[in-house]
């Protein structure tokens, strides 16, 4: 009867290796969150700030070639693409800061940046194929609200432990560090992860892979506009405005923003799996981002009584969000095709942040926070339509591309 009553944290670290397997996602979610800040400290020290910020900005594209990554493991065994990658990730990233080192050209820095993010270690990716591979059906949903628990987590801690090591070893430590955490996490993976994945054959695979299944398409466009509110929020919020303590107020809603997605999702990993599955449907999560990203857009002004408390209710949503997103990806994901498929659901949230940036950067200069703010029900609206839609598809019946895996959210 205690087996059947196990669900949650006890049934996920209950699981076999599962702490090493957590360590190597914790370690994994760094890389993200370091790689640009150790970029920005390695050039600004020899050149300046905004080459430092350019550099980071164009290597920032090398995020686009993620799905591609994805693709070679899904033909390949994971341990030597992941391997191979890596090996050229770090000579790249040496490069860079050999030529920063030797005051060379800036072209070599800034094609070095792109080039080593092009190769960069696909670990988020591979992590989550990896949960859904070492967890039972029980555990499963507690594995994807935990691992989107470590990707804020890392957000947050790995930009503060870059600036650390920067200041307290070398600028250049930074990236050195990114290189010592990617490796670390690489051996803590399960070394059979991906060999007992159902593979398609090459004559039956898509010219366009996991973009094939219009029901992935519309969940990607979903992913896209949620990062999209997402991105928004944070970067109106960010921004300070009125009274003489707003960059105080400022710092603080973001934070809080930050808070609630971690606290949401834990909150659904400790749910049975049942439970998880109702509270993790993103037609709803959106549409209850735009209401409470609504109520936000009009009581932002109205203090911090009013604004932190609606900034926690808005930022609730966002966790439970990552993993219908990451949980439902992995669903659809056709034969054979897993690591791409994670690979472009990452990829759309990616371009969905980039979007939210640009258009809330052009609407704080029109309108200022109030008016960027509005941007982000809208993209939460669209967004539950997408995701409705592609909920209310059929699953095609003749052609085994859909998913093996039994639904989990």
């Amino acid at each position: 009867m205690s087996g059947e009553r196990s669900y949650g944290y006890r049934a996920l670290f209950s699981e076999p290796g599962i702490l090493v397997y957590a360590l190597a996602a914790a370690f994994g979610k760094l890389q993200a969150g370091m790689f640009a800040l150790g970029t920005l400290y390695a050039v600004a020290d020899q050149r300046s700030y905004s080459a430092g910020a350019f550099v980071v900005a164009v290597s920032a594209l090398g995020g686009l070639s993620t799905p591609l990554r994805g693709r070679l493991l899904d033909r390949y065994s994971y341990g030597p693409v992941l391997w191979t990658i890596m090996a050229l990730h770090t000579v790249l990233v040496g490069g860079l800061l050999l030529n920063e080192h030797m005051r060379g050209p800036f072209w070599v820095t800034v094609a070095s940046g792109l080039l080593g993010n092009l190769v960069a270690p696909p670990i988020g990716v591979v992590t989550r194929v990896m949960w859904r591979s070492v967890t039972t059906e029980k555990s499963r949903p507690t594995a994807l609200a935990f691992d989107s628990v470590l990707a804020d987590a890392g957000f947050i801690l790995g930009p503060a432990l870059a600036a650390l090591v920067c200041a307290t070893l070398a600028p250049w430590a930074g990236l050195a560090a990114v290189l010592f955490f990617t490796a670390v996490a690489m051996l803590l993976l399960p070394k059979n992860i991906g060999d007992d994945k159902a593979s398609a054959r090459q004559g039956d695979r898509h010219w366009a892979g996991p973009l094939a299944s219009p029901r992935l398409v519309l969940l990607l466009g979903a992913a896209l506009c949620f990062a999209t509110a997402v991105s928004v929020l944070e970067i109106a919020l960010a921004t300070p405005h009125g009274a003489d303590d707003s960059k105080v107020l400022s710092g603080l809603l973001v934070s809080v923003l930050a808070a609630g997605s971690i606290v949401g999702g834990l909150l659904i990993g400790a749910m049975t799996p049942a439970l998880a599955k109702r509270a993790t449907r993103l037609p709803v999560l959106l549409m209850a981002l735009s209401v409470f990203s609504t109520a936000l857009a009009f009581g932002n002004e109205a203090g911090w009584l009013v604004a932190v408390p609606l900034c926690l209710l808005t930022g609730l949503s966002f966790g439970p969000s990552f993993v219908a997103v990451y949980g439902r990806s992995g669903d659809l994901a056709p034969a054979g095709m897993a690591a791409e498929t994670q690979a472009w659901a990452g990829t759309a949230l990616q371009l969905g942040s980039a979007a939210g940036a640009g258009a809330g950067g052009v609407l704080l200069d029109v309108w200022g926070p109030p008016g960027a703010l509005a941007l982000a029900p809208v993209a939460a609206v669209i967004g539950a339509a997408s995701a409705f839609a592609g909920d209310r598809l059929r699953a095609p019946v003749a052609k085994p591309l859909e998913d093996a895996v039994p639904e989990s959210l």
